[in-house]
C-alpha cells in the first residue's frame, strides 16, 4: 500500500471515529434531554449576553443555532453523522483490504461534497474549511492520477542484452 493510500485510510478512519462517536453521543444526549439542560446551564453560568467577549458570543450563537433544531432535528443530525461515519469507515476498510471498488467509492464520495465545501468556504471562509477542501481535492487528484493503484503492474522491460 502506498503512502498516499495510507494517508487516505488515516483520514477516513479519523472521520469514522469522530462522526460515529459524535453521532451516537448526540443521539443519546437528545434522547435524555441533556442538550437542552446543557444549553441552559452554559448560558446561565457564562452569563452570555451580547456585550461579552467574542468567544462567549460564539458559544451563545452555537447554542442558539443548535437549540433551534428541536429534538427531532438533533436526532436526525445524530443519525446522519453515524451513517456518514459508517460510510467513511467502509471506505477505509475497503482501502485496507485493497479492494478496487473502495478507490471509486472514496473518489465518488469525495467529489460529491466538493461543491458544498466550495460554497461553504465562499459563504463563511475559515482556515479549517480551506484545509479540508485542499485535502479533499488532493485525494481526488491522487486517485485520478493513480487510477491503476491496486492492479498488478507488468515488470519493467529488461535492458537490451548485449547492446
Amino acid at each position: 500500500m502506498t503512502l498516499g493510500v495510507r494517508l487516505i485510510v488515516l483520514d477516513r478512519t479519523v472521520k469514522f471515529v469522530v462522526l460515529v462517536a459524535g453521532g451516537i453521543g448526540l443521539i443519546v444526549a437528545t434522547r435524555v434531554g441533556f442538550i437542552d439542560q446543557l444549553a441552559t446551564t452554559v448560558q446561565q453560568q457564562l452569563n452570555l449576553s451580547p456585550g461579552n467577549h467574542l468567544w462567549l458570543r460564539l458559544v451563545s450563537w452555537l447554542l442558539q443555532r443548535f437549540g433551534s433544531l428541536g429534538r427531532s432535528g438533533e436526532y436526525a443530525l445524530g443519525i446522519a453523522a453515524v451513517l456518514y461515519g459508517l460510510l467513511e469507515g467502509f471506505e477505509a476498510l475497503g482501502l485496507v483490504l485493497r479492494r478496487r471498488w473502495a478507490e471509486y467509492l472514496v473518489l465518488l464520495a469525495t467529489v460529491a461534497f466538493i461543491p458544498l465545501e466550495v460554497d461553504e468556504l465562499i459563504r463563511h471562509p475559515s482556515v479549517w474549511k480551506g484545509l479540508a477542501l485542499l485535502v479533499n481535492v488532493a485525494i481526488v487528484v491522487y486517485l485520478v492520477r493513480r487510477k491503476r493503484l491496486f492492479l498488478d503492474r507488468p515488470p519493467a522491460a529488461p535492458a537490451a542484452a548485449g547492446a
